[in-house]
């Protein structure tokens, strides 16, 4: 089939599910677009239609965050479009999320025919307590690109995505429960901040609002996703949840051995392919 032109769906609260499908998107070698379902509705970019779609998320608890899923069942159409499914963990393991993106997909009217999931730095690594530091690194982005070039292969060989075998994925039905309203969140630290915005403006979820002279929280809107940490220029935005940093803390003794990305084709039984 002709593939010259690819939209890129993506819920990057972080930017390591964006790295991910552009490396997808480069080994597809098709024309990309962008799609960018992370800000707040109404502040996100406009896009084109491609004749294929990545649609990459993040794992939250082994699970799609229902944020991303909202927003994707509110503004994408599949239209009988091949898609391409990406979901990024942080080195533990993704469960069920790979299995739900692919019922989302065929729910909004694509047709899935390849999935992977890749490695990204967890949200609560810290220096002191690493847990898939600088992931995606050179050789996940060379196994992105790999995967992006498997597809292409596999579509130049059919007339149509819907003749290849249906995507098969692992998970299991019902899905394991995800991320729960919590009053843990990131906090600010008043010493260090200069309330210059960058938490609220990087908060997928609204979370944040800057006050006259403070920075403002809701818990209950927090997906602990943590890109407001990751962004604030002065380490001013924390986490210091004992929970939070014990759950890290396992997390980078426990699961401190590298995982690598795992491929699903339309044409295969469902086992991971390599790069």
């Amino acid at each position: 089939m002709n593939m010259n032109s690819a939209e890129l769906v993506y819920f990057s609260p972080t930017g390591t599910t964006k790295t991910i499908v552009a490396g997808i998107a480069e080994g597809l070698g098709a024309r990309p677009s962008l799609r960018d379902m992370t800000a707040q509705s109404g502040c996100r970019e406009g896009h084109s239609a491609g004749e294929i779609v990545v649609i990459g998320v993040p794992v939250h608890a082994g699970r799609v965050p229902e944020l991303a899923a909202a927003r994707l069942r509110a503004e994408v159409r599949g239209e009988g479009r091949p898609s391409v499914l990406a979901v990024v963990y942080g080195n533990r393991a993704f469960e069920d999320a790979l299995l739900e993106l692919r019922d989302l997909a065929l729910e909004l009217g694509f047709v899935p025919v390849a999935g992977a999931a890749f490695i990204g730095e967890h949200s609560f690594s810290t220096p002191q307590w690493p847990v898939a530091q600088g992931r995606p690194d050179a050789a996940d982005l060379d196994k992105a690109r790999a995967f992006g070039r498997l597809v292409r292969e596999l579509l130049d060989g059919v007339p149509k995505p819907a003749d290849l075998r249906p995507l098969e994925v692992p998970g299991n039905f019902p899905y394991r429960q995800g991320v729960q309203p919590s009053s843990i969140c990131p906090e600010t630290d008043a010493q260090s901040c200069i309330l210059c915005g960058e938490c609220a403006r990087s908060c997928p979820s609204g979370a944040i609002t800057l006050a006259e002279d403070s920075v403002l929280t809701e818990a209950a809107l927090c997906l602990r996703c943590c890109a407001c940490t990751r962004t604030c220029p002065t380490g001013a935005r924390v986490m210091r949840h004992e929970k939070i940093l014990e759950f890290g803390r396992m997390l980078s003794t426990q699961y401190a051995t590298r995982r690598e990305p795992e491929f699903f084709l339309g044409n295969a039984d469902c086992a991971p392919q390599s790069a």
